[in-house]
Protein backbone atom coordinates (compact mmCIF):
# COMPACT_ATOMS: atom_id res chain seq x y z
CA UNK A 1 0.00 0.00 0.00
CA UNK A 2 1.26 3.47 -0.88
CA UNK A 3 2.10 5.70 2.05
CA UNK A 4 -0.23 8.64 2.67
CA UNK A 5 0.59 11.96 1.00
CA UNK A 6 -0.31 14.70 3.48
CA UNK A 7 -0.88 18.34 2.59
CA UNK A 8 -1.61 21.33 4.80
CA UNK A 9 -3.04 24.46 3.19
CA UNK A 10 -3.44 27.75 5.08
CA UNK A 11 -5.52 30.64 3.74
CA UNK A 12 -4.68 34.29 3.64
CA UNK A 13 -6.44 36.75 5.92
CA UNK A 14 -4.03 39.15 7.59
CA UNK A 15 -4.09 39.17 11.38
CA UNK A 16 -6.91 36.62 11.29
CA UNK A 17 -4.00 34.17 11.04
CA UNK A 18 -4.60 33.60 14.77
CA UNK A 19 -7.46 31.31 13.68
CA UNK A 20 -5.39 28.63 11.89
CA UNK A 21 -2.62 28.97 14.48
CA UNK A 22 -5.09 28.11 17.24
CA UNK A 23 -6.24 25.04 15.30
CA UNK A 24 -2.66 23.97 14.53
CA UNK A 25 -1.80 24.11 18.22
CA UNK A 26 -4.62 21.65 18.90
CA UNK A 27 -3.43 19.37 16.09
CA UNK A 28 0.05 19.22 17.59
CA UNK A 29 -1.56 18.20 20.87
CA UNK A 30 -3.48 15.42 19.11
CA UNK A 31 -0.57 14.07 17.05
CA UNK A 32 2.18 14.57 19.61
CA UNK A 33 4.55 16.06 17.08
CA UNK A 34 5.30 19.44 15.47
CA UNK A 35 3.21 20.36 12.45
CA UNK A 36 6.16 20.26 10.04
CA UNK A 37 6.63 16.54 10.77
CA UNK A 38 3.01 15.70 9.94
CA UNK A 39 2.87 17.01 6.37
CA UNK A 40 4.77 16.45 3.13
CA UNK A 41 3.85 19.90 1.83
CA UNK A 42 2.64 23.04 3.57
CA UNK A 43 1.10 25.57 1.20
CA UNK A 44 0.01 29.07 2.08
CA UNK A 45 -1.13 32.39 0.72
CA UNK A 46 -0.51 35.76 2.35
CA UNK A 47 -0.71 35.26 6.12
CA UNK A 48 -0.91 31.51 5.41
CA UNK A 49 2.38 31.81 3.54
CA UNK A 50 3.97 33.53 6.51
CA UNK A 51 2.76 30.80 8.86
CA UNK A 52 3.96 28.04 6.49
CA UNK A 53 7.36 29.70 6.28
CA UNK A 54 7.73 30.35 10.00
CA UNK A 55 6.78 26.75 10.83
CA UNK A 56 9.57 25.43 8.62
CA UNK A 57 12.48 27.82 9.26
CA UNK A 58 15.24 25.71 10.84
CA UNK A 59 16.78 26.58 14.19
CA UNK A 60 20.13 25.85 12.55
CA UNK A 61 20.59 25.48 8.76
CA UNK A 62 20.76 21.81 7.80
CA UNK A 63 19.24 20.60 11.08
CA UNK A 64 15.67 19.24 11.18
CA UNK A 65 14.53 21.35 14.10
CA UNK A 66 12.17 24.29 13.83
CA UNK A 67 13.19 27.74 15.00
CA UNK A 68 9.69 28.73 16.05
CA UNK A 69 6.94 27.01 17.99
CA UNK A 70 3.31 27.79 17.25
CA UNK A 71 3.23 29.87 20.43
CA UNK A 72 6.19 31.87 19.13
CA UNK A 73 4.37 32.61 15.87
CA UNK A 74 1.13 33.41 17.65
CA UNK A 75 3.03 35.89 19.83
CA UNK A 76 4.16 37.75 16.71
CA UNK A 77 0.54 38.15 15.61
CA UNK A 78 -0.66 39.27 19.02
CA UNK A 79 2.19 41.60 19.91
CA UNK A 80 3.52 42.90 16.60
CA UNK A 81 0.44 43.06 14.39
CA UNK A 82 0.07 46.74 15.20
CA UNK A 83 3.51 47.38 13.67
CA UNK A 84 2.27 46.05 10.33
CA UNK A 85 -1.21 47.54 10.55
CA UNK A 86 -0.96 50.64 12.77
CA UNK A 87 -4.27 52.44 13.35
CA UNK A 88 -4.46 55.78 11.54
CA UNK A 89 -5.90 58.41 13.86
CA UNK A 90 -6.47 62.12 14.08
CA UNK A 91 -5.42 64.12 17.11
CA UNK A 92 -8.88 63.40 18.49
CA UNK A 93 -8.22 59.66 18.18
CA UNK A 94 -10.85 59.08 15.51
CA UNK A 95 -10.21 57.00 12.40
CA UNK A 96 -10.00 59.00 9.21
CA UNK A 97 -9.42 58.56 5.47
CA UNK A 98 -8.21 61.43 3.31
CA UNK A 99 -8.62 61.82 -0.44
CA UNK A 100 -4.86 61.26 -0.80
CA UNK A 101 -5.10 57.93 1.04
CA UNK A 102 -7.51 56.53 -1.56
CA UNK A 103 -4.63 56.79 -4.04
CA UNK A 104 -2.12 54.75 -2.03
CA UNK A 105 -2.06 51.66 0.23
CA UNK A 106 -3.67 51.99 3.62
CA UNK A 107 -0.43 50.94 5.36
CA UNK A 108 3.22 51.61 4.61
CA UNK A 109 6.08 49.15 4.07
CA UNK A 110 8.24 50.04 7.06
CA UNK A 111 6.34 48.04 9.66
CA UNK A 112 5.92 44.83 7.70
CA UNK A 113 9.54 44.97 6.53
CA UNK A 114 10.79 45.19 10.13
CA UNK A 115 8.58 42.38 11.45
CA UNK A 116 9.30 40.05 8.52
CA UNK A 117 13.04 40.73 8.73
CA UNK A 118 13.03 39.84 12.43
CA UNK A 119 11.04 36.65 11.86
CA UNK A 120 12.62 35.39 8.63
CA UNK A 121 16.19 36.55 9.11
CA UNK A 122 18.45 35.25 6.34
CA UNK A 123 16.66 31.91 5.95
CA UNK A 124 16.21 30.69 2.39
CA UNK A 125 13.46 28.65 0.79
CA UNK A 126 15.84 25.71 0.40
CA UNK A 127 16.46 25.69 4.17
CA UNK A 128 12.84 24.75 4.94
CA UNK A 129 12.65 21.64 7.11
CA UNK A 130 9.64 20.39 5.18
CA UNK A 131 8.40 21.37 1.73
CA UNK A 132 6.52 24.64 1.33
CA UNK A 133 4.72 26.39 -1.51
CA UNK A 134 3.93 30.11 -1.29
CA UNK A 135 1.76 31.95 -3.81
CA UNK A 136 1.97 35.48 -5.17
CA UNK A 137 0.75 37.22 -8.31
CA UNK A 138 3.27 38.68 -10.75
CA UNK A 139 1.88 41.93 -12.18
CA UNK A 140 4.85 42.44 -14.51
CA UNK A 141 4.20 39.24 -16.45
CA UNK A 142 0.51 39.07 -15.52
CA UNK A 143 0.67 35.53 -14.18
CA UNK A 144 0.61 33.50 -10.96
CA UNK A 145 3.95 32.81 -9.33
CA UNK A 146 4.68 30.11 -6.74
CA UNK A 147 7.75 29.91 -4.55
CA UNK A 148 8.46 26.19 -4.03
CA UNK A 149 11.09 24.63 -1.81
CA UNK A 150 11.63 21.83 -4.33
CA UNK A 151 12.71 24.25 -7.10
CA UNK A 152 15.93 25.66 -5.59
CA UNK A 153 17.43 22.18 -5.29
CA UNK A 154 17.96 22.22 -9.07
CA UNK A 155 17.99 25.95 -9.83
CA UNK A 156 20.31 27.81 -7.46
CA UNK A 157 19.17 31.29 -8.47
CA UNK A 158 15.65 30.44 -7.32
CA UNK A 159 16.76 29.81 -3.75
CA UNK A 160 15.13 32.96 -2.47
CA UNK A 161 15.16 34.47 0.94
CA UNK A 162 12.06 33.42 2.87
CA UNK A 163 11.58 37.13 3.52
CA UNK A 164 11.09 37.78 -0.22
CA UNK A 165 8.44 35.07 -0.53
CA UNK A 166 6.61 36.29 2.58
CA UNK A 167 6.72 39.92 1.55
CA UNK A 168 5.51 39.13 -1.98
CA UNK A 169 2.62 36.90 -0.92
CA UNK A 170 1.38 39.37 1.70
CA UNK A 171 1.25 42.51 -0.47
CA UNK A 172 -2.52 42.80 -0.25
CA UNK A 173 -4.00 45.33 -2.70
CA UNK A 174 -5.33 48.44 -0.91
CA UNK A 175 -3.59 47.31 2.31
CA UNK A 176 0.13 47.15 1.55
CA UNK A 177 2.52 48.20 -1.25
CA UNK A 178 3.39 45.72 -3.99
CA UNK A 179 6.80 44.07 -3.69
CA UNK A 180 9.57 44.13 -6.30
CA UNK A 181 11.93 41.20 -6.70
CA UNK A 182 14.13 39.58 -9.33
CA UNK A 183 13.04 36.04 -10.23
CA UNK A 184 14.49 34.56 -13.44
CA UNK A 185 12.35 32.00 -15.23
CA UNK A 186 12.16 31.17 -18.94
CA UNK A 187 11.27 34.13 -21.15
CA UNK A 188 9.52 36.06 -18.39
CA UNK A 189 10.69 39.48 -17.36
CA UNK A 190 12.70 38.67 -14.20
CA UNK A 191 12.01 42.09 -12.64
CA UNK A 192 8.67 41.26 -11.09
CA UNK A 193 6.21 43.37 -9.16
CA UNK A 194 4.24 41.05 -6.89
CA UNK A 195 1.01 41.27 -4.95
CA UNK A 196 -0.94 39.03 -2.58
CA UNK A 197 -1.63 35.57 -4.05
CA UNK A 198 -5.09 35.75 -2.53
CA UNK A 199 -6.32 37.56 -5.62
CA UNK A 200 -6.51 34.16 -7.33
CA UNK A 201 -5.68 31.33 -4.90
CA UNK A 202 -6.45 32.34 -1.33
CA UNK A 203 -7.07 28.68 -0.51
CA UNK A 204 -4.05 26.83 -1.92
CA UNK A 205 -5.44 23.31 -1.49
CA UNK A 206 -6.02 22.51 -5.16
CA UNK A 207 -2.73 24.08 -6.27
CA UNK A 208 -0.87 22.03 -3.65
CA UNK A 209 -2.53 18.76 -4.74
CA UNK A 210 -1.63 19.50 -8.36
CA UNK A 211 1.96 20.27 -7.39
CA UNK A 212 2.70 17.21 -5.28
CA UNK A 213 0.84 14.67 -7.42
CA UNK A 214 2.68 15.78 -10.55
CA UNK A 215 6.12 16.12 -8.96
CA UNK A 216 5.81 13.45 -6.27
CA UNK A 217 9.21 11.94 -7.02
CA UNK A 218 10.88 15.29 -6.41
CA UNK A 219 9.15 15.28 -3.04
CA UNK A 220 10.75 11.94 -2.21
CA UNK A 221 7.60 9.92 -2.93
CA UNK A 222 8.78 7.05 -5.11
CA UNK A 223 5.95 5.08 -6.72
CA UNK A 224 8.10 3.10 -9.18
CA UNK A 225 6.88 5.12 -12.14
CA UNK A 226 3.21 4.88 -11.21
CA UNK A 227 0.79 7.78 -10.88
CA UNK A 228 -0.38 8.91 -7.48
CA UNK A 229 -3.50 7.12 -6.27
CA UNK A 230 -5.77 9.95 -5.09
CA UNK A 231 -7.16 7.67 -2.39
CA UNK A 232 -3.84 8.16 -0.62
CA UNK A 233 -3.90 11.97 -0.74
CA UNK A 234 -4.99 13.80 2.42
CA UNK A 235 -5.56 17.55 2.63
CA UNK A 236 -6.16 19.69 5.69
CA UNK A 237 -7.38 23.15 4.66
CA UNK A 238 -7.45 25.90 7.29
CA UNK A 239 -9.28 29.17 6.84
CA UNK A 240 -8.86 32.44 8.69
CA UNK A 241 -12.55 33.11 9.22
CA UNK A 242 -15.11 34.85 7.08
CA UNK A 243 -17.82 37.37 7.86
CA UNK A 244 -21.12 35.59 7.39
CA UNK A 245 -23.49 38.52 7.46
CA UNK A 246 -25.11 40.05 4.38
CA UNK A 247 -22.92 42.15 2.13
CA UNK A 248 -23.63 45.85 1.92
CA UNK A 249 -25.94 47.17 -0.76
CA UNK A 250 -23.65 47.43 -3.78
CA UNK A 251 -26.18 48.77 -6.26
CA UNK A 252 -24.65 51.62 -8.29
CA UNK A 253 -21.53 51.79 -6.10
CA UNK A 254 -18.30 53.12 -7.61
CA UNK A 255 -14.52 52.83 -7.38
CA UNK A 256 -13.96 54.00 -3.81
CA UNK A 257 -16.65 51.65 -2.46
CA UNK A 258 -15.24 48.60 -4.26
CA UNK A 259 -11.58 49.43 -3.69
CA UNK A 260 -11.99 48.80 0.02
CA UNK A 261 -14.23 45.72 -0.29
CA UNK A 262 -13.37 43.75 -3.42
CA UNK A 263 -10.46 41.86 -1.84
CA UNK A 264 -12.71 40.32 0.79
CA UNK A 265 -15.37 39.42 -1.78
CA UNK A 266 -12.75 37.69 -3.97
CA UNK A 267 -11.33 35.77 -1.01
CA UNK A 268 -14.77 34.49 -0.04
CA UNK A 269 -15.49 33.43 -3.61
CA UNK A 270 -12.24 31.61 -4.37
CA UNK A 271 -12.32 29.88 -0.98
CA UNK A 272 -15.76 28.43 -1.64
CA UNK A 273 -14.92 27.33 -5.17
CA UNK A 274 -11.74 25.58 -4.00
CA UNK A 275 -13.60 23.93 -1.15
CA UNK A 276 -16.15 22.56 -3.62
CA UNK A 277 -13.41 21.28 -5.94
CA UNK A 278 -11.55 19.54 -3.13
CA UNK A 279 -14.70 17.93 -1.77
CA UNK A 280 -15.47 16.51 -5.21
CA UNK A 281 -11.89 15.45 -5.98
CA UNK A 282 -10.93 13.52 -2.85
CA UNK A 283 -12.55 10.57 -1.11
CA UNK A 284 -14.78 11.19 1.90
CA UNK A 285 -12.57 11.71 4.92
CA UNK A 286 -9.48 12.60 2.90
CA UNK A 287 -10.21 16.32 2.90
CA UNK A 288 -11.24 18.52 5.77
CA UNK A 289 -11.83 22.25 5.85
CA UNK A 290 -11.78 24.08 9.18
CA UNK A 291 -12.50 27.76 9.66
CA UNK A 292 -14.87 30.01 11.61
CA UNK A 293 -17.85 32.21 10.92
CA UNK A 294 -17.25 35.81 11.97
CA UNK A 295 -20.72 36.86 12.97
CA UNK A 296 -19.92 40.35 14.23
CA UNK A 297 -18.84 42.64 11.39
CA UNK A 298 -16.68 44.83 13.60
CA UNK A 299 -14.19 41.96 13.96
CA UNK A 300 -14.04 41.04 10.28
CA UNK A 301 -11.36 43.40 8.96
CA UNK A 302 -8.10 41.49 8.53
CA UNK A 303 -5.96 44.47 9.59
CA UNK A 304 -7.43 44.94 13.08
CA UNK A 305 -4.55 44.65 15.55
CA UNK A 306 -6.37 45.35 18.81
CA UNK A 307 -6.60 42.86 21.66
CA UNK A 308 -10.41 42.78 21.59
CA UNK A 309 -10.40 41.50 18.00
CA UNK A 310 -7.72 38.85 18.53
CA UNK A 311 -9.50 37.62 21.67
CA UNK A 312 -12.77 37.39 19.74
CA UNK A 313 -11.17 35.38 16.91
CA UNK A 314 -9.40 32.98 19.27
CA UNK A 315 -12.53 32.55 21.42
CA UNK A 316 -14.63 31.83 18.34
CA UNK A 317 -12.05 29.31 17.08
CA UNK A 318 -12.20 27.49 20.39
CA UNK A 319 -16.01 27.60 20.39
CA UNK A 320 -16.63 26.71 16.73
CA UNK A 321 -13.76 24.29 16.12
CA UNK A 322 -11.78 23.11 19.15
CA UNK A 323 -14.79 22.60 21.46
CA UNK A 324 -17.27 21.65 18.75
CA UNK A 325 -17.96 17.88 18.99
CA UNK A 326 -18.65 17.42 15.27
CA UNK A 327 -15.59 19.32 14.07
CA UNK A 328 -13.34 17.58 16.57
CA UNK A 329 -14.67 14.14 15.65
CA UNK A 330 -14.10 14.89 11.95
CA UNK A 331 -10.61 16.23 12.59
CA UNK A 332 -9.58 13.21 14.64
CA UNK A 333 -11.04 10.88 12.02
CA UNK A 334 -9.07 12.70 9.31
CA UNK A 335 -5.82 12.52 11.29
CA UNK A 336 -6.38 8.84 12.01
CA UNK A 337 -7.11 8.00 8.37
CA UNK A 338 -4.02 9.96 7.31
CA UNK A 339 -1.91 7.88 9.68
CA UNK A 340 -1.31 10.62 12.21
CA UNK A 341 -3.42 9.09 15.00
CA UNK A 342 -3.64 5.48 16.06
CA UNK A 343 -7.39 5.63 16.57
CA UNK A 344 -10.32 8.02 16.67
CA UNK A 345 -10.73 9.55 20.10
CA UNK A 346 -14.36 10.21 20.99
Amino acid sequence: MERPIRILSIDGGGLRGVVPLTILKKIEELTGQPIWKSFDLIAGTSTGGLIASALTIPKTPGVKESKYSIDDILKVYLERGKEIFPPATTKMGELFVTVDETMRPKFGEKGIAKVFTDVCGKAKINDSITNIMISTYDLTNNKPLFFKSRTPHDVANKDFLVYDACRATSAGPTYLPAYNLVYPSGNDNPNRQCIDGGVYVNNSSMAAVTEITKFHEEYGINLDGQEVNMKNVFVLSLGTGSYTGPFEDALNKGQIFWATRIADVMMRGVNRVTDYQMTELLDDGNYIRLSIDIKDKKYADMSLADKETSNYLIDQTNMQVINDPTNMHNLKAFLAKAGLLKSVVA
